[in-house]
């Protein structure tokens, strides 16, 4: 089913978004999600256990609510890309993102020419509902949100010519990966880390782009909307459901253990 993209419009619109990690590739968690409220759901095909059969049912799950569907591509491969597309993705991150010449390749395999090269399939796919939205070419290009992800110093030594590219609609700095390739691995509040995300942020807002990442030691969701941040990503559904179980086995072994009934 195609329908407008409400989180690039709610980015446009300079309101807070709130995303969710997907890696489970389960559709009834998909539409979990997206009943309960969340802005957007990030499909991760990078990380997670996600075919492309499972993530197709994952938006379809998805749309029993208003969550953008995000899939997070294992990389910047463009047939990849054009199939996720055509199966009916709204938006796209694109994981370890580290120079303009890669922002403009992955915008250009996304759009539709003569914007770009994406190839023509348009009256039988997904994506339009296999035809049932006869705009669909017409509108596809301007609907789509493509993310980028910095996730290195050497990306951030780039990221004003990245943010600037025409076609990238979303800058996320990948705090993590950031941390790692620093040597600083599980360590994203040491200084050095912090160092290399304000000049990532600086350069991202010189070029005039919204911003996305995750939380990190002193700076929650909250935190990071009131820095400027447009799209923030906390936790993923594995960690969710393995903590809301674990909270429920402690809670019951305290009770027998207190001689509750």
């Amino acid at each position: 089913m195609f329908r407008d993209n409400a989180l690039k419009a709610k980015i446009a619109r300079g309101e807070p978004t709130l995303g969710v990690w997907l890696q489970m590739s389960e559709p009834s968690i998909a539409e979990i999600a997206s009943l309960v409220g969340y802005d957007c759901l990030i499909l991760d095909n990078e990380h997670g256990f996600a075919s492309l059969d499972t993530t197709v049912h994952m938006m379809r799950a998805a749309q029993a609510g208003n969550a953008t569907c995000m899939v997070r591509c294992p990389g910047s491969d463009g047939d990849y890309m054009k199939r996720v597309l055509d199966a009916g993705a709204e938006a796209l991150m694109i994981p370890m993102v580290e120079s303009a010449e890669e922002a403009r390749a992955i915008v250009d395999a996304c759009r539709y020419p003569p914007q770009g090269r994406r190839g023509y399939s348009a009256p039988t796919v997904r994506a339009s509902g296999y035809g049932a939205a006869p705009d669909y070419a017409k509108r596809a290009n301007e609907n789509l949100l493509i993310c980028v992800q910095l996730e290195s110093h050497t990306a951030v030594a780039e990221a004003e010519a990245i943010a600037a590219v025409d076609g990238v609609d979303l800058v996320f700095i990948g705090v993590a990966d950031l941390s790692g390739s620093l040597g600083l691995l599980e360590q994203p509040g040491e200084a050095k880390v912090t160092a290399q995300i304000n000049a990532a942020e600086a350069a991202i807002r010189k070029a005039g782009k919204p911003m996305g990442t995750i939380p990190r030691p002193g700076h929650s969701l909250t935190d990071l909307v009131a820095e400027g941040y447009s799209f923030v990503a906390g936790l993923a559904d594995a960690y969710l459901i393995r903590a809301g179980m674990q909270a429920d086995v402690e809670a019951f072994r305290a009770g027998v253990g207190s001689g509750s009934k």
